[in-house]
């Protein structure tokens, strides 16, 4: 396997979750990684193991995944030479991300974990070590006025604003200066 090759898949409605990946992306492409970004369709067909990092975000709907990305986990579970064996066997050398986008008007931060666990179930039963996950918070232009104002986090009309995305970029930082003694990712700028 290449050493230093991230990937950043997203699926997003309103932009929050893609402005997100982007950042990822960004940060991962100046620390000196071979990163690529895709949003995720329909007929998306990732290959998991060809990367040394993966990041997979979306909004939370209902304290899960959207159905686009729901499609695309069970889909891509069942792609060609995927065997899922007992004990979950840890594959060295690659690691995942889980992202999302979430309101968080009735429950904070919990609305989000959810959906961090059930991405990362995916990715460990393929025997992908989940190392992290990132929940930003950002607007839910579906949801009542209040639900963006009165909420948990107070009015979230314009996030995830930069101090979002700033604080996004230092945890995609620090996760790569932890993994750096575990996967070989070769010389990075972090």
């Amino acid at each position: 396997m290449p050493g230093k090759k991230a990937l950043v898949l997203f699926w997003t409605k309103n932009g929050n979750t893609g402005k997100v990946a982007q950042r990822i992306h960004d940060t991962l492409q100046q620390a000196g990684m071979d990163v690529s970004i895709s949003p995720v369709t329909k007929d998306l067909k990732i290959e998991y193991l060809d990367y040394n990092l993966i990041f997979l975000g979306a909004p939370v709907y209902e304290n899960l995944s959207p159905k686009p990305v729901m499609s695309f986990l069970h889909r891509n579970r069942r792609r060609d030479g995927v065997k899922l064996l007992a004990s979950a066997p840890e594959v060295p050398g690659i690691a995942a991300v889980p992202f999302c986008t979430y309101g968080g008007g009735h429950t904070g931060y919990n609305e989000a974990v959810p959906m961090l666990k059930h991405i990362g179930q995916y990715f460990e039963h393929e025997g992908i070590r989940v190392v992290d996950e990132i929940a930003v918070v950002g607007v839910f232009p579906e949801a009542d006025e209040s639900y963006n104002t009165r909420g948990r986090f107070g009015d979230i009309r314009k996030r995830p604003d930069e101090h979002d995305l700033e604080d996004v970029a230092g945890r995609v930082r620090g996760i790569l200066h932890r993994l750096h003694r575990v996967i070989p990712l070769g010389e990075l700028h972090i």
